[in-house]
């Protein structure tokens, strides 16, 4: 006969159940991010997100599988206000809108920065709701059916695209010795060699991809990322057959 489970056994027993009773997805993932954007990526694991619930590992691996699925639920979880319900904004401000709000959201969270590329291919990231209306609005402003797709195309790499590189991470080992190694190498630029960046080293030191030592975090792209938005939209603008005309 099996053994019946008595006393403590049983007990502890029963608490687990009750407290895995208690569990759903979307309080896995909103553990995980408070976790992430406390520790960073390097330092997450599955097993602290079942420690700060109480519970056992396993019973977080019934609502995902690993860690890379949680990973990929976390972004769609952070991500779940973007999208802006409609307006009788014109469509160039509603994608305004859209970048900005998007780009307000990640920064609260800019340690999911560097999965939101790859989260794109994964089940939490298929939102119906979201691509209808993006499609809507562009439909709407005068698209023609057959460029809908690139144009929606355009819409979330250009979301997506600026933000992530803005708060790219930073190494993870030693960070203080790395950013003081890297703004030491942007000093040492030879500018007799390189006359324009010489020139213009100043402005760009610390506030231009790639010559930067901090990121986004620390220093945002603001003004960048305004012109950015403006040009996305006024290329988009150009694209509509009501302006082909008039380049």
């Amino acid at each position: 006969m099996p053994r019946v489970a008595t006393g403590r056994r049983a007990r502890k027993r029963s608490n687990t159940r009750a407290k895995d009773s208690k569990l759903s997805k979307e309080l896995i993932c909103a553990t995980a991010l408070k976790l992430i954007d406390r520790k960073g990526l390097t330092q997450f694991s599955l097993r602290d997100v079942a420690r700060s619930l109480g519970v056992y590992p396993r019973a977080v691996y019934w609502y995902v599988a690993n860690r890379n699925e949680l990973l990929s639920e976390v972004v769609g979880f952070a991500l779940r206000e973007v999208y802006l319900p409609p307006s009788n904004q014109s469509w160039q401000e509603w994608l305004r809108n859209l970048f900005h709000h998007y780009r307000d959201v990640v920064r609260l969270h800019p340690n999911i920065a560097p999965l939101i590329g790859a989260s794109m291919l994964s089940p939490g990231a298929l939102v119906p709701e979201t691509i209808e209306r993006i499609l809507t609005v562009l439909s709407e402003a005068g698209f023609p059916d057959d460029q809908l797709a690139d144009v929606y195309n355009v819409v979330i790499a250009a979301q997506v695209g600026f933000v992530t590189l803005e708060l790219a991470t930073l190494p993870s080992d030693d960070t203080e010795t790395w950013s003081k190694d890297q703004k030491t190498r942007i000093g040492t630029i030879d500018v007799l060699r390189y006359p324009m960046l010489g020139r213009h080293l100043p402005a760009l030191a610390n506030r231009a991809f790639i010559l930067r030592w901090t990121n986004g975090t620390e220093v945002p792209l603001d003004s960048s990322f305004g012109k950015f938005v403006d040009v996305i939209i006024r290329g988009l603008e150009q694209l509509l057959p009501a302006n082909r005309g008039k380049r």
